[in-house]
């Protein structure tokens, strides 16, 4: 069942690239399926061990295999992607062809989370890129190109270090292959554990994103179509948390513990200077852009201190992110719809004549700034509840961050839907309405009852905290 769900959509996406006359209808019933399959996978699964698994050699000789499966960290994040592509791809007006390279790009995200090969991770991880280029390339503002070469240089620089790291993994290590199992059988000491650490280090630091290899992805989302769909897909591919966590850390655990009080210091650093930029900003898409940056900081620092509730928190607030940031860059496709202008000032006072637009806008703002009860909110307590058992002082630090959010995001909202009318605008459509009930119900969920996911991530991180002495 996994691997239909994985290659449904890159088949359905070649298929609308290939003739767009398949219509708009097609990606619908694509990325509904895939996403109904996901849910039918989320409620079956075991909820312990390694479900959906398939193994078969590609490269015998070398330890390279096909192998896939879901645990539940795996199947909480494959559920939040499968559900945000659905959503992107239904709100979303973008040209057919674009909906195609966003179901693409799906199955590279699904594949990162599946993968159990490390080998298999890399080609999944690095075949995301392509997609991303391809909309940004395409479909992109006037200085599309500049923004594709920055985000190019930053993710192929920083993958080499990585390739180098997954060779030296297994063979400094002694593993029989490129197997989870062996490789977790055989974890690398000493310097080589510093060494492979790092080279993992730069292709995740980029992917996460953390200071200072965040600066691709501000003028990423400031490029890209304006409709949201390609800014959804780009949060999908903040994926560095989930490569900490199932790859980097547990293979040289030696090497994450020399460097964690640095990698502690950059996570507080991230969360609390993205949000200083996201207050400087004067489009949404810098806003959410910054915010995301600044939320990942609070990710990571929680991921970074080696506790099995700061990797509860990091891994929910990767998910929660997922749905509540798609959301927002899905909205602002909304409002641009509207206004011509992403910009914050021109256009004020748009909840007098959209007052159902502006009732969605407040709740997604609120799940992004950590209102307890949304979708935020579980995830950034645990993430930071994880860190003061690490680094008081840098938990502090970073938890300004959540202060520093609720005064950018509810300025520029209220600037946007309660100053002074200056621009009256059509309230949702039918097709938006179902959008908005959706993503609250799913926002609502999150936030209101995390325990059906965090229960289920629970044990995964206590072993993960097993191996740097922490386990809780």
């Amino acid at each position: 069942m996994a691997d239909i769900a994985l290659f449904l959509p890159l088949l359905a996406g070649v298929s609308l690239v290939l003739w767009p006359g398949l219509g708009r209808p097609f990606a619908w019933v694509a990325s509904g399926g895939v996403f109904v399959l996901s849910l039918v996978m989320f409620f079956l699964h075991p909820k312990e061990g390694i479900a959906y698994l398939t193994q078969t050699p590609l490269l015998g000789p070398a330890g390279i295999y096909y192998a896939v499966g879901l645990d539940n960290a795996a199947m909480f994040l494959w559920l939040a992607v499968s559900f945000t592509v659905f959503l992107s791809v239904w709100v979303a007006k973008a040209p057919t062809r674009m909906l195609g390279y966003a179901l693409m790009m799906e199955t590279g995200l699904l594949g990162i989370f599946a993968a159990l090969d490390l080998v298999l991770f890399y080609v999944f991880f690095e075949f995301t890129l392509i997609p991303a280029l391809l909309m940004l390339g395409l479909y992109g503002g006037r200085e599309r190109m500049r923004a594709l070469y920055t985000f190019a240089l930053f993710t192929l620089v920083g993958s080499l270090p990585m390739l180098a790291a997954i060779l030296a993994a297994r063979f400094l290590g002694g593993a029989e292959s490129f197997l989870i199992g062996d490789l977790y059988n055989h974890p690398l000491k000493g310097v080589a554990a510093s060494w492979v650490f790092l080279g993992f280090f730069f292709a995740l630091a980029v992917k996460t994103p953390l200071f200072p290899l965040h600066a691709w992805l501000p003028s990423f989302h400031q490029e890209n179509h304006p409709s949201g769909l390609a800014d959804a897909m780009g949060t999908l591919y903040k994926v560095g948390i989930f490569a900490f966590f199932r790859w980097a850390m547990p293979l040289a655990p030696e090497g994450f513990q020399g460097l964690q009080p640095l990698l502690l210091t950059l996570a507080a650093f991230t969360a609390i200077y993205a949000a200083w930029a996201a207050w400087g900003a004067k489009d949404w898409k810098n806003l959410l852009a910054y915010g995301g940056i600044s939320h990942m900081g609070l990710a990571a620092i929680g991921l970074f201190s080696g506790t099995s509730e700061g990797a509860v928190g990091a891994l929910f607030l990767l998910g929660a992110s997922f749905v509540y940031t798609g959301g927002m860059f899905l909205f602002t496709g909304l409002l641009y719809e509207r206004t011509g202008t992403l910009e914050i000032g021109p256009v004020r006072g748009l909840a007098k004549s959209a007052p159902a637009l502006a009732a969605l806008g407040m709740i997604l703002v609120m799940s992004m700034i950590g209102l307890p009860g949304l979708a935020g909110f579980p995830g950034e307590f645990m993430a930071l509840l994880g860190a003061y058992k690490a680094s008081p002082w840098l938990t502090f630090v970073a938890f300004l961050s959540v202060i520093a959010a609720a005064a950018y995001a509810l300025t520029a909202y209220q600037k946007v839907f309660h100053e002074s009318e200056n621009r009256a605008v059509p309230d949702m459509t039918l097709q938006e309405w179902s959008f908005a009930v959706v993503i609250v119900a799913a926002i609502a969920l999150l936030g209101l009852y995390p325990k059906l996911f965090t229960q289920l991530l629970q044990p995964l991180a206590k072993a993960f905290a097993a191996l740097f002495g922490g386990a809780a």
